[in-house]
This record gives C-alpha cells, sequence and structure tokens, in this order.
C-alpha cells in the first residue's frame, strides 16, 4: 500500500512503518459497526465545538470519521484542560481527543482537517468597516475579546487599544447557550461596539443574533509573526501512530462531508491543502 495522503507541509513524515498496521486497522475499520469503539475525550459544554448532547460541530465530525470506520462512537466527557491529556487520554480513558489546536504537546496529531481565523464582530447597521487592527476607528469603540493571553488581545495591546478593552470573557462563562456566547450577544445588545472571538465563535453566535452582526475574519498574520488563526487537529496518544493514520485516512475520504459541518455552523475557514489519497487507498 502507498501512503500518500500527506500535503507537501507533512510529506516528510515516515510512513512505510505504519503500513503493517494501517492494513490491518483498516481491514478492522470495514467489520461491523459493533466490532470497536471509538472513544472520543470533549469538553460536555464547550459550544459551538462540543457538547453533551452532542450538539457541537466537532461531535458531528467525530460521527463522520467513526461511520468511515466502521466504529460506534462514545464519548468521555471531560473539562478541557491540561488534564484531559494526562488523566484521560494517556490513562487510557479515551482513545483520542477532537478539536485540538495542531503543535500540542504530549499528544500525536492526524492530519489537520481545517483551519479559522479571528475575526472581527459588529452590527451590520454601524457606519464604519473594520478588516484590520490597524483601522483607526477601533481606538474610538468598545472592544471585547475571549481572554486577556489570546493574540488578538496582544494585537490589540501593541497598538494601544488595551485601554478600549472594557471586558475579557473567559471560557467559563456561565451562559447556557455556551460559554462564549455572551461575547458575542453583547454587540448585539450594544453593550460592546466590536469583539474579536475565534472564528467558529464568531461566525456560530453572530448568525443566531437580531439585529444582524458582520463577521469579518481579520488577517492572518499580525506583525511581527503572530498568527492569527488556529489549525485544528485531532490528537492520539504518543505511540498510537497506527490509529493516527486510520484516522488521517478517513480525514481524507470524508474531507467534503468535514467542511459541510464546518459551514452549517457558520464556521469561516482558511485555505488548507486537502489530502489526496492513492487509487488503492480511494478502493479501501
Amino acid at each position: 500500500m502507498s501512503l500518500s495522503l500527506r500535503p507537501a507541509w507533512r510529506a516528510g513524515r515516515c510512513a512505510l512503518a505504519a503500513v503493517g498496521a494501517l492494513s490491518g486497522l483498516l481491514a478492522l475499520a470495514a467489520t461491523p459497526a459493533s466490532a470497536w469503539e471509538m472513544r472520543v475525550c470533549a469538553d460536555p459544554n464547550y459550544m459551538p465545538q462540543s457538547d453533551q448532547n452532542k450538539a457541537g460541530y466537532e461531535n458531528k465530525i467525530a460521527q463522520v470519521l467513526a461511520d468511515e470506520l466502521g466504529a460506534e462512537l462514545t464519548f468521555q466527557w471531560w473539562a478541557l484542560s491540561p488534564s484531559m491529556v494526562t488523566e484521560q487520554l494517556r490513562e487510557g480513558n479515551c482513545d483520542m481527543m477532537v478539536g485540538v489546536p495542531d503543535g500540542r504537546d504530549g499528544v500525536i496529531p492526524t492530519l489537520a482537517y481545517y483551519r479559522s481565523p479571528y475575526a472581527f464582530v459588529y452590527r451590520a447597521d454601524e457606519g464604519y468597516e473594520i478588516s484590520t487592527f490597524d483601522d483607526e476607528i477601533l481606538g474610538e469603540l468598545r472592544l471585547g475579546v475571549t481572554s486577556a493571553t489570546d493574540n488578538p488581545h496582544l494585537a490589540l495591546n501593541n497598538r494601544g487599544l488595551s485601554k478600549n478593552v472594557i471586558e475579557s470573557y473567559v471560557t467559563r462563562d456561565p451562559n447556557p447557550a455556551g460559554p462564549f456566547a455572551t461575547l458575542v450577544e453583547s454587540v448585539a445588545r450594544g453593550e460592546l461596539d466590536v469583539a474579536v472571538p475565534w472564528g467558529p465563535v464568531a461566525g456560530y453566535y453572530a448568525a443566531m443574533q437580531d439585529p444582524a452582526l458582520k463577521v469579518t475574519p481579520v488577517p492572518e498574520i499580525d506583525m511581527p509573526f503572530v498568527p492569527m488563526y488556529r489549525t485544528i487537529v485531532i490528537a492520539v496518544r504518543t505511540g498510537d501512530e497506527a490509529l493516527r493514520d486510520l484516522l488521517d485516512v478517513a480525514i481524507a475520504k470524508r474531507w467534503d462531508d468535514i467542511y459541510a459541518i464546518l459551514e452549517e455552523y457558520h464556521v469561516p475557514t482558511l485555505f488548507l491543502q486537502r489530502p489526496t489519497l492513492s487509487l488503492e487507498e480511494q478502493a479501501q
């Protein structure tokens, strides 16, 4: 079997050692759904990504991958924190974590399956257009960010605009609509002029508001070289390269389905090279 599903930026990963294990796992995936359990660690209150009622888009993406692999999907609910890796994934209480920013320590990442930018959110009926952190109008407006440590707050601080940030909304906001809902709702209510959350939060909650809100992705890089996006992968345990490779194949096969779910949840995405499958892999 040839493994040709890596985009160019990850082509250096050695695939030959995984061929035998991957072949066995692909055969396993073709057996009935009850043959194996795909156990996913996820936060029970982290909309729009995940939710204990399985209403988040990462819940739905996990189901698509489980269906592709002929697995029965189950969730191990755990608050998103470093302990999800140390106390759940490493201890064997789950096999993978979905929706993980690429580059996380202590895990093995799959192929990236989407990349989403931070975004400006403001009322569509306002008389201004905002597209960069250098727009002068920002100095006259009330701004909100997800936390005081995220990259948009850094960009605002570098421009002397921290004084305009009237609130930082931490991830444990008790809003029943989800931990980030208040940030976007405050714009609709007129309590904030502009919010700068991550794209999935911006798109999902802005679509629910009345009056209408405008969502504009921020520039991808803020000088000096601060990324204004997150690239998302699935994380598996260190040493579980066989499962990683199996998930990579499933991601490649169900790429269109994954992006249909992201579109349904109004998630803005940046270009990400689509992985390709060999003819032999497509026939699996």
